[in-house]
């Protein structure tokens, strides 16, 4: 267990640490559990923070978690709870009663709190709001309505805000009352009388005023704001854009009903860099979690055979040139390379364009331009590998003619690779379709058709000559 002191104190006796979650303190840990030492595993857990314990959970077998986490004191619960992997925490939730997570879900701030419900089978989810106090099962009613991947199923109803009316003493009560709910307090949000914001104040700001003064007079109104329904990329892209650290959320007539803190949007950029990764590999972030093989199975075989169904057509454009590739034998050696290192090129591609459109660094309508600086960058890469297989090939042939054949074609499949790997995100975003899960499966098929189509023709072009 390695620890670095740095130096803040959390109380007046005790410091806080930074705690890494290395092999040899799950070993210790794990050792713990098998031999049951319950007062040796509190006393570690004593001496660790929320954070640290989930991540020690999320990396323990499902038995050894469940064993852990029923040693975690009461008051720490639910803060481990919200950090821990959604199949980890989906097993220990079932093995709780319903008044027991009743019990966890009120102690927490909304968002997490909405997050640990939808984790919940429906009926299980009822009767615990059922038997929350009537505040608390309105506002998780309220956030079950929207989408869990926009605005509205992402946002906290922990926000401040206060009328342009109200004084800056007002509004700093408002503040010490809603405090008691949460810590993630960033700004106030100003609002008319008929809920419909106009501007905001930095908290840290409203102690530089006269308590007399109105918050109509100190008020930021240019403010930055996002509808319920929007998407959580897009969210993330407004809290790059504008480097904010709190963002409030409207309905459709722009009053407030909750806000988006900076913390929530650092995990959704996690999620959607990881999603749109495995998408591009034909599967799903999804498979991390604690899904039995046959469930991935289920997830990733359609791709796999949509794949294979329409590979068939560059075995189509193979056959048609039969009586060249009998005539050359050689050429068949070649093949397999000039469409690895193509297809490498298309993936490359691919993931770049995809990832940028994540992050918002890539647009549609800019398609050409990105298109032209992936394309130049290909071309650079293709004349390198062309000519360097070209030269391999002259010499294993003893013929010029066939390394010209086969350098032509490595640089006009690769070309052709990063055309598609460019292009066909970028029209699957236009068509409506996710680029992330039509960018592999299709790259690759067509730049497999072209090249080989290519390549065989070149060949039976020059057959005379090989």
């Amino acid at each position: 267990m390695t620890e670095r002191d740095i130096g803040y104190q959390e109380d007046q006796t005790r410091p806080t640490q930074v705690l890494e979650v290395d092999d040899e303190l799950l070993e210790d840990i794990r050792e713990l559990i098998r031999t049951r030492s319950r007062n040796e595993l509190k006393t570690i857990i004593a001496d660790l923070r929320p954070a640290d314990l989930s991540a020690i959970l999320n990396r323990l077998q499902a038995a050894e978690a469940s064993y852990f986490f029923y040693l975690i004191p009461e008051e720490q619960t639910s803060e481990v709870v919200v950090e821990l992997e959604e199949g980890l925490r989906s097993r220990i939730l079932s093995e709780m009663p319903h008044a027991k997570i009743s019990e966890l879900v009120d102690k927490m701030e909304s968002d997490n709190a909405i997050d640990v419900v939808r984790d919940l089978p429906e009926n299980v989810a009822r009767q615990v709001i059922q038997q929350l106090e009537v505040p608390a099962a309105a506002e998780l009613q309220e956030l079950l309505r929207y989408e869990e991947n926009t605005a509205g199923g992402l946002m906290g109803k922990e926000v401040a805000v206060a009328r342009m009316s109200n004084t800056v003493k007002k509004a700093i009560s408002i503040i010490r009352k809603l405090a008691k709910e949460t810590q993630r307090i960033y700004n106030l949000y100003v609002v008319d009388e008929y809920n419909v914001l106009k501007g905001f104040v930095p908290i840290e700001r409203l102690l530089l005023h006269n308590p007399a003064r109105r918050l109509s007079k100190i008020m930021e109104a240019d403010v930055v704001s996002v509808r319920a329904d929007v998407d959580q990329e897009e969210v993330a892209q407004v809290f790059k854009k504008y480097n904010i650290v709190s963002l409030p959320v409207l309905d459709s007539q722009n009053r407030v009903i909750g806000h988006i803190t900076a913390d929530d949007i650092v995990e959704v950029m996690e999620e959607e860099a990881s999603e749109d990764i495995y998408r591009i590999l034909g599967g799903d972030a999804a498979e991390l979690q604690q899904k039995s093989p046959l469930q991935i199975a289920r997830m990733r075989l359609p791709w796999l055979l949509v794949t294979m169904g329409v590979s068939l057509l560059s075995g189509l454009v193979v056959s048609m040139f039969d009586a060249t590739i009998s005539r050359v034998i050689l050429l068949a050696s070649f093949m397999p390379v000039v469409s690895a290192v193509s297809g490498n090129v298309g993936l490359q591609a691919a993931a770049i364009i995809v990832r940028g459109m994540a992050t918002g660094h890539v647009a549609i309508a800019d398609w050409r331009t990105t298109w032209w600086r992936e394309i130049r960058t290909v071309l650079l890469m293709a004349m390198v590998c062309g000519s360097m297989l070209g030269a391999v090939a002259s010499v294993w042939s003893q013929q010029w003619p066939f390394g010209l054949v086969v350098g032509v074609s490595m640089f006009a499949s690769m070309s052709t690779a990063g055309t598609m790997g460019t292009l066909i995100p970028l029209a699957s975003k236009k068509l409506g379709f996710d680029p992330a899960v039509t960018a592999g499966p299709f790259e690759t098929t067509f730049q497999d058709i072209v090249g080989f189509g290519i390549f065989l023709g070149l060949a039976t072009w020059f057959i005379n000559f090989l």
